[in-house]
This record gives structure tokens, C-alpha cells and sequence, in this order.
């Protein structure tokens, strides 16, 4: 029997934004959050930002076998989001030596997914501001995570249905095939939901 693909998914709220978190980012990443325009939309991008620096320094203790240092003790993990159509750092973020990531956020929520074993995409919408009427939120956040994931429409794909730790949300998993021709069926997943409250 084979080892389940494990997924963690971090999940944190606007309370967590405080200046302090720009510490845990590398130059370029306090850059690009400290640009954003709005604060609103400033404070999403911290907490994520530093959110995916918790995530990836959790994985990768855990793949290392050690309890290690808090997240603040370690190195800023350097994040390459650099955008396929104009080459701008507002694309898809990718951590050099892995895990695959995904990040998503709307209104107070934020989410953070890492996967060591396959590219993957996370969706998170408020479902009384960010869904269309009578749009079907299960349909709507599984069709976001899939792009996230690079997995092309009508391809096999491993999706699941998450549960947001407020109410009023929706949100989704979506994992790339494994293997060339593999089936959703036979990956065994094994996902594990986390809070985040920093300090």
C-alpha cells in the first residue's frame, strides 16, 4: 500500500495583519505587499504572503523529520511569481526546491496549500459578494482551484470540497494527475486543515 498524498491547508483571517509579519518575508515579497494600493487588499497580501512562509517552513520541517525552529527563526523562503503572459511578479507563486503551493484569499479569509507530490490549486470566495447569482459555489471554486493547478478543462484531476473556518464561504482543492493517465480514483489524499494565528 502506497503512502496518501498529503495536503496541508493553512487557513488565517485579516486579524492576523500586523505590520511585524513584513520580518518574515524576503525583500522582494515585502515589497510587492508594501506596493498594493489599498489597505484592505494590502493586509490580504501580508497575511498571505506570510502565511505561505509559515506553510512551506512547516512542510518542509516535516519532510526533514524535525520539529525545528519556529517559522521566524528560518530563512525568508525566496517566491518566484512570475506571470506567464507579461513576466510581472503577480503570477502563480512557485518555491524554489518545492512544495507546490497555492494561495487564495476573499474578503477576511486566506488560504495557504502546500503538496509536496503534485502541482495543486485552491479557490476561496465569499458566496454573498464573489459568486454570480445562481452560480453553483462548489462548481464555481472547484473551476478556480483547476486553473490554479494548470489542470486544462475536461482532464482528470483529484478535487475535493473544503470547509472555510467562517461561515459564508466556499472554497476547493484541485490536484493535477499524479502520473500521466491517472484517475482521480487512485490517488489516496489525505487532506489536513490548519489555523494560523501568528505570534
Amino acid at each position: 500500500m502506497t503512502d496518501p498524498l498529503v495536503v496541508d491547508v493553512w487557513w488565517a483571517d485579516l486579524t492576523a495583519a500586523d505590520l511585524r509579519l513584513l520580518t518574515l518575508l524576503p525583500e522582494p515579497e515585502r515589497l510587492r505587499v508594501l506596493a498594493v494600493p489599498r489597505d484592505a487588499d494590502r493586509g490580504r497580501s501580508l497575511v498571505a504572503a506570510a502565511l505561505l512562509q509559515h506553510a512551506v517552513a512547516r512542510h518542509r520541517r516535516r519532510a526533514a523529520g524535525s520539529a525545528g525552529a519556529a517559522p521566524a527563526d528560518l530563512t525568508p523562503v525566496q517566491v518566484d511569481r512570475t506571470c506567464a503572459g507579461c513576466g510581472e511578479q503577480h503570477g502563480r507563486p512557485v518555491v524554489d526546491g518545492g512544495p507546490h503551493v497555492s494561495v487564495a484569499h476573499a474578503h477576511l479569509l486566506v488560504a495557504v496549500a502546500t503538496c509536496a507530490g503534485a502541482s495543486l490549486g485552491v479557490d476561496v470566495e465569499r458566496l454573498d459578494r464573489d459568486l454570480p447569482d445562481g452560480s453553483d459555489p462548489l462548481g464555481w471554486t472547484l473551476r478556480e482551484a483547476r486553473v490554479k493547478a494548470g489542470v486544462e478543462v475536461g482532464a482528470a484531476a483529484c478535487e475535493t470540497p473544503l470547509t472555510p473556518p467562517l461561515p459564508g464561504y466556499a472554497a476547493a482543492l484541485v490536484l493535477a494527475p499524479v502520473a500521466a493517465g491517472s484517475a482521480a480514483d487512485d490517488v489516496d489524499l489525505e487532506v489536513r486543515e490548519h489555523r494560523w494565528h501568528p505570534g
